[in-house]
C-alpha cells in the first residue's frame, strides 16, 4: 500500500478521525490539547519541536534481511535497498541544550521505497516511554505549569501527580541508573510501543523493535558529562561517518503471554523470541544546522497491511499530534 505524505492541513484531522475510530481505540486527549499541554510548561513552540528540539539531520539506507521479510509483508522489508532520512535528537525542550543530561536520545527514521511508499518513525534511548497513556502525559505536563506568583512549578500539585501516577516515575529512573550515551552512534533506540506486524505466512505478530549499535554500546564517563562541550554529538557523529558508515541491526520483539501490549512504560522480558529483520547504515551526516530532516514530523507511523498500529493509545495519539506541532511551526 502507498502511503505518500498529507498536507499539512489536512494531517492533523485526517489522522484524529482515523486513530479515534479504529477498533480498540481509547478516549484520549486531541491532538491539539497534547501540543498545548507542552506549551503550557514550554511556552509557545514556533521554531522547534517540543520533544527532542535539538537534533542533527542525516541520511542512508535500510536493507531488510530474509527474517525481516519472513515477518512483514510491508515493502520496506522487500529486501531492496530502501533510502533513509534520519534525525538524531537530544531529549531537551530547547534546542540549545545540553549533550551531556540524563535525558533520552532519540532516532527518527523516514523510509521511502521507490515506488514511493513511505514508513516513519521515531525511537529512544530508553526501553521504556515516560508515560502510559496520553491522558496522563498531558497531565503531567499540566502539574507543571509555573506558577505565575513564583515562576516555579507547584510542588506540591507535582507530589500529588507523581503520586497517584508512579508508572510515570520509571523511564526517569532508569536514566538516573545509566549514563548519557558517548555518540548518537553507540546507544540502542527502541520504538516502545507495540505493532501488528503480519508476516508472509498471513499470522500477526505483536513486536516492538530495537536499533542495536554495531559499534556497541558506550556511554559517558561522569568525567565526561562535567567536561564535554554542550554540542559535542553532531561533530562526534560526523567524524565517525567520515571514517566509515554507523550501522544499526534492527531486531524484532516478539510479544509472549501476558505481556501488556498498550503500555509502552512496561518493558517485556528479555527472554522473549527475537529476530534481526534489517540493518540501518547511517551514511552521511549534514554539515551544520538544519537539513532535510527538518520539515517531516515522522507521522506516517504504519504501512498496511505490513505494519498496523496496536490498541496502544499512546502510539495512537502520536501521529496527530506531530501533525498539529508541525502546522503550528509553519505558521
Amino acid at each position: 500500500m502507498s502511503r505518500r505524505p498529507l498536507t499539512v492541513a489536512l494531517a492533523a484531522a485526517a489522522l484524529t478521525a482515523l486513530l479515534t475510530t479504529a477498533p480498540g481505540a481509547q478516549a484520549q486527549p486531541s491532538p491539539e490539547a497534547i501540543v498545548d499541554a507542552f506549551e503550557g510548561v514550554l511556552g509557545p513552540i514556533r521554531s522547534h519541536r517540543p520533544s527532542h528540539a535539538k537534533g542533527t539531520c542525516a541520511a542512508g539506507h535500510f536493507t531488510a534481511t530474509p527474517e525481516g521479510a519472513r515477518f512483514s509483508v510491508a515493502p520496506v522489508f522487500d529486501g531492496q535497498r530502501v533510502p533513509t532520512v534520519i534525525r538524531f535528537g537530544v531529549g531537551v525542550g530547547n534546542p540549545a541544550g545540553p549533550d551531556t543530561g540524563r535525558t533520552t536520545r532519540s532516532l527518527s527514521i523516514r523510509f521511502e521505497t521507490a515506488a514511493g511508499d513511505i514508513w516513519d518513525m521515531a525511537n529512544i534511548s530508553a526501553p521504556i516511554f515516560g508515560s502510559p497513556t496520553p491522558q496522563v502525559m498531558v497531565d503531567g505536563l499540566l502539574a507543571r505549569r509555573r506558577d505565575p506568583a513564583t515562576g516555579q512549578p507547584n510542588a506540591e500539585r507535582v507530589a500529588a501527580f507523581v503520586a497517584a501516577n508512579p508508572a510515570t516515575t520509571l523511564q526517569g529512573r532508569w536514566l538516573a541508573a545509566s549514563n548519557p550515551p558517548a555518540s548518537w552512534a553507540s546507544t540502542p533506540y527502541w520504538g516502545v510501543n507495540a505493532f501488528r506486524f503480519r508476516g508472509a505466512d498471513g499470522e500477526v505478530r505483536h513486536a516492538r523493535w530495537v536499533f542495536e549499535p554495531r559499534a556497541g554500546v558506550q556511554r559517558l564517563t561522569d568525567e565526561q558529562m562535567r567536561t564535554l562541550p554542550a554540542n559535542f554529538l553532531a561533530d562526534e557523529l560526523r567524524r565517525r561517518v567520515g571514517t566509515g558508515p554507523v550501522e544499526f541491526d534492527m531486531v524484532l520483539q516478539f510479544a509472549g503471554p501476558g505481556d501488556d501490549l498498550v503500555n509502552p512504560t512496561v518493558a517485556w522480558p528479555d527472554d522473549r523470541p527475537r529476530a534481526t529483520v534489517g540493518r540501518l547504515t547511517v551514511a552521511e551526516v549534514a554539515p551544520g544546522p538544519g537539513g532535510a530532516c527538518d520539515p517531516i514530523s515522522f507521522l506516517i507511523l504504519d504501512q498496511a497491511p505490513g505494519i498496523e498500529f496496536s490498541d496502544d493509545p499512546t502510539l495512537q495519539a502520536r501521529a496527530g499530534a506531530y501533525a498539529v506541532s508541525l502546522s503550528r511551526r509553519l505558521q
